[in-house]
Order: C-alpha cells, then sequence, then structure tokens
C-alpha cells in the first residue's frame, strides 16, 4: 500500500518545538507525526500488543478500546 499525503494546521509554538524536538534526534518531521499516530492509535488499542510495547505503550494503563469494543 502506498502512503497518503495529508495536511494539518498546528499552533506556531507546537510547531516550534517539534521541530526543536525533531532537530535533536536528527529525524524527519515526517517521521515525529508518524509515530506521534501510531503512538495514538495503539494507546487506544488499535494495534497489538507487541506493536504498542515497541512504541512504548505501557499495557497496564490501556483499558478497554471504546471504538472496537475489545
Amino acid at each position: 500500500m502506498s502512503n497518503t499525503r495529508i495536511g494539518f494546521r498546528i499552533n506556531p509554538e507546537d510547531r516550534r518545538l517539534m521541530e526543536k524536538v525533531c532537530q535533536a534526534r536528527g529525524e524527519q518531521i515526517s517521521d515525529f507525526v508518524r509515530r506521534a499516530i501510531k503512538k495514538e492509535l495503539a494507546s487506544l488499542s488499535f494495534y497489538d500488543e507487541d506493536t504498542k510495547k515497541a512504541l512504548g505503550i505501557s499495557l497496564k494503563k490501556l483499558s478497554k478500546n471504546q471504538f472496537t469494543n475489545t
């Protein structure tokens, strides 16, 4: 499956902080955003346990997925 391009708006302070973090990590902003999206989806239990662990999502804090009833 090929990637899809999306756009979004962000306030200037969040953008500045995101750029600062990305520069310190040596990563692209797109990589930062993709990881943030994956972490949020994992925290909502849309990924399996191994993926959650790889993303640093604590399995103890997760509860029943309100979106999939699992």
